[in-house]
Parts: structure tokens; sequence; C-alpha cells
């Protein structure tokens, strides 16, 4: 039996016997509640995020240009589901941040092939989406990352703009997030 069957069978068992235990029992339906905030506690606490970075430094990132023989990879996070979570984003297994809806991150990379990896921070190690891109010097790419949800879990999906004019328009309004300082 795999992993999302076992979980459908037990939150098909957790409904039924709370709902009889809810029915009998009304005060410990009111108990139940508390293990419920907890895990939405637990899901807000996991959020690090990267530092919001300056305006004036926002919207030069905006212009979607890469610097001289360097190029740019732009990763965005737009949309309502699980938008208060934190999605953790790594590229080449280097640089990472995390940041939650209506902010983007840019990175100013060597020119050539590179992988960027993302994870909602609730989520497992093996529900990380990977994507790869390849770029020429000069060359700027705008992953739009997206939630698909699922019964009991999310999947992540990247959304590729590499024209100028729709990468300003996606990234107009979004907060720049800065990319975190890696540990010593």
């Amino acid at each position: 039996m795999n992993n999302a069957t076992r979980n459908t069978i037990l939150i098909a068992a957790a409904i039924v016997v709370g709902l009889v235990l809810g029915f009998q029992f009304p005060m410990l339906g009111l108990l139940l509640i508390i293990p419920v905030i907890a895990f939405v506690a637990i899901v807000f606490l996991r959020n690090k995020g990267g530092a919001d970075a300056d305006e004036s430094l926002a919207a030069e990132a905006r212009k979607f240009t890469a610097s001289e023989g360097k190029a740019a990879i732009y990763v965005m996070r737009k949309g309502f589901v699980a938008g208060q979570q934190g999605m953790n984003v790594t590229i080449d297994g280097g640089q990472t941040t995390q940041f939650r809806t209506g902010r983007f991150a840019k990175a100013e990379v060597e020119p050539g092939e590179h992988t960027i990896t993302a994870q909602m921070a609730s989520q497992t190690k093996g529900t990380a989406a990977t994507h790869t891109v390849s770029l020429a010097a000069g060359e700027c790419v705008l992953l739009d990352v997206k939630l698909s949800v699922g019964a009991l879990q999310g999947s992540l999906s990247y959304e590729e703009t590499r024209n100028t004019a729709e990468a300003r328009g996606k990234l107009a309004g979004l907060k720049l997030v800065l990319w975190s300082e890696p540990e010593a």
C-alpha cells in the first residue's frame, strides 16, 4: 500500500471517528480543535523568510536584465493557495531563500545550465520540484512557481517566461526577497 492510499484511509477513519465522538461527547470535539490550531501554528513557525530588499533595489531588479557577462534567474510566487506558507528555493544547491506569495528572488549566475529546486516549507524533501534552465550571457528567465493542491498534498510546477515585457508585467508589484547568506 503506498503512502497516498494509506493517508486517505487514515483521514477517512479519523473523520468517521471524529464525527462519532463529536456527536456523543461535544466537549471532546472542542478539545480536538487544539491540535488543529497547533498544526497551523507549526506551519507558520516554519516560515523563516528571506529579508525583503529595499524598494530601490527591487525596482532595479524588476527591469528583468542581467549584468554584463552574466545571466539572471528570477523565481516568483503569486497566488492565493498556501500563500502564507514559506517556499524554499535553491539554485544549483548553493543560493537559497524562502518567501511567501507576492514576492520574487533574482539570482545573477554564470551562463550555462542551472538547476532550481523549490519546496514548500512544511512538505517533505521528497515533494521538492526541480527545473533546469540553460542561459546565455545577458539572458534572463522568470520562473513562476505554482502550487497545485491535491487531496492530501500539494505539488509544485514551474511556468517559464523569457519574454521581457511579459516578465516585467508579472514582476510588477511584487517584493524582492534577498538570498540567504551561506552558513559557515
